[in-house]
This record gives structure tokens, C-alpha cells and sequence, in this order.
């Protein structure tokens, strides 16, 4: 019999889900890779604001929705499981990354920096996206800032 489903901690959990979210070419993966990480009644709050699932999902797919190509780079993760001897882990995690995402004409490339905080929970509600264990984030904090990658801040910064 083959082994059965990995079960992510809580680290891998949210480095695979934002990987798969940002390096989306499709919008059916896109959709599929939001799905897996949110739950339908997330709270979320961008840059100080409140905003909707939806409007969370759209502000993130405009950014590459003409991409070539993305890549993910975690500068630091850190987690605090609510059991730390529980299989299936949850609680609160932060995230801290740089996207570069290289658009069209190949010479422009975008750096999103971000910081986020994640509160993943299991979803009782079974339904399309949630992963093996029925974990998902039911709250999530961004704080981020998108710059062109040729483009040097005064002060070198």
C-alpha cells in the first residue's frame, strides 16, 4: 500500500499555498491556489485596509495577470502551532517574501515585497480547495510594496 498523504507543517503549509498563489499562470490555477489557501469567510486586511475575499483575489491576479513568469523567494518563516504535538497543526504564521514577477516586454520585472500573518484553521466546511488536512487561513495580514526591479530608490534603499 503507498503511504498516505503528507501532512504540511505549519511552515510548509504556507510556503507551498503562496508559492503556488503567486507563481499562478492561469487564472483557473490562480483561482484553485487562492481556494486552497483562504476560507470563503477569511478575514483580511491589505496595507492597513479591510478588504474582501474577492477584492483580495482580484488586487493579486491584476498584479500578474499578464505574467511570464514568478518566482518566490522565503526570506524567514515562523510559526506557533496551538499543539505543538497535534498531526494536523494549526495556529498563527508569518511569512516574510520577495515575488519577482517578470511581465512583458522581458525587460520589465516587478518586486513585491511582503510581510503577511496567517491564522490557519481546520474548516469544517469540506468543500473544493481545501487541502488534505482541511486546514486554511481564516485570517491573513499583508503589509507589501510592488517597485520595478530597474528601478533603484534614492538613497540606494
Amino acid at each position: 500500500m503507498p503511504p498516505g498523504p503528507e501532512i504540511l507543517t505549519l511552515e510548509n503549509f504556507a510556503e507551498q499555498h503562496l508559492d503556488a498563489l503567486l507563481t499562478a499562470t492561469s487564472k483557473s490555477a490562480f483561482d484553485a491556489a487562492l481556494d486552497a489557501l483562504l476560507a470563503p469567510t477569511a478575514k483580511i486586511v491589505l496595507n492597513g485596509a479591510s478588504v474582501s475575499r474577492a477584492a483580495y483575489g482580484a488586487y493579486l491576479w491584476k498584479a500578474q495577470a499578464h505574467e511570464r513568469s514568478a518566482t518566490v523567494a522565503f526570506k524567514g518563516v515562523v510559526a506557533v502551532p496551538k499543539d505543538s504535538k497535534a498531526i494536523v497543526q494549526t495556529g498563527e504564521v508569518g511569512v516574510f517574501f520577495v515575488a519577482t514577477i517578470s511581465q512583458p516586454p522581458l525587460l520589465f520585472s516587478e518586486i513585491v515585497t511582503a510581510s503577511l500573518n496567517l491564522v490557519v484553521e481546520e474548516v469544517k466546511d469540506q468543500h473544493a480547495g481545501a487541502d488534505v488536512s482541511g486546514r486554511r487561513a481564516v485570517s491573513l495580514t499583508q503589509v507589501s510594496t510592488e517597485r520595478p526591479s530597474n528601478f533603484t530608490p534614492i538613497g540606494g534603499q
